[in-house]
């Protein structure tokens, strides 16, 4: 498994401080023409699209899609929205998974170590299959820094075949460049009495 390089984005696992735990996801809209494949996402003008630099912001990573087809007026449910969908922007839907104490299950391109804990590392920024649904995110080992990066591996993941120092090492890892984490300080001025 870890000896095989298949980058494939985010894959929920916990809530910090729990176990397996499905629940914090909203809704955003996706506007039309927009290629999602459980992706990193981020807001641009109201919407949803995947980062695309690794200074980006993420809101959260795509667990699957909602739109109505303009053609048959049916609802469709999907892990991926390809640009070629023809709907409505205002029933168009991301569900992301935005929980900010989630965790997630990712692949590193190249080795990691135990060492690695609680660093920061930028992801790399592969395009989402349209035919699977798979996205094509992953860690960039190299880029590893005690300064602020895209995530932080928390732990090995547990399966059998990945372990420290493997190629392609398999770790549980948090959003650490988040949207609802970032902060405008605003100057106060306090007039005299």
């Amino acid at each position: 498994m870890s000896s095989t390089l298949a980058l494939s984005g985010f894959h929920p696992s916990r809530v910090r401080g729990s176990g397996a735990n499905s629940t914090g996801s909203s809704r955003y809209q996706i506007a039309q023409g927009t290629n999602l494949a459980g992706d990193l996402l981020k807001l641009s003008g109201g919407y949803v699209t995947p980062i695309t630099t690794t200074t980006d912001y993420a809101v959260g990573v795509l667990q699957g899609v909602h739109y109505v087809d303009k053609v048959s007026k049916k609802p469709v449910w999907s892990r991926y929205i390809n640009s070629s969908v023809s709907s409505d922007d205002s029933n168009t839907y991301a569900i992301v998974k935005d929980d900010m104490q989630a965790s997630f299950v990712i692949q590193a391109d190249a080795s990691l170590t135990i060492g690695d804990l609680n660093l920061n590392f930028d992801v790399t920024l592969g395009t989402g299959s349209t035919v699977t649904g798979q996205s094509g995110f992953g860690i960039k080992a190299g880029s590893r820094a005690a300064t602020t990066a895209m995530v932080r591996p928390i732990a090995l993941y547990e399966v059998p075949d990945n372990a420290w120092a493997d190629a392609y090492t398999q770790v549980e890892c948090r959003i650490q460049r988040r949207e609802d984490a970032v902060y405008d300080v605003v100057a106060c001025v306090v007039s005299p009495i």
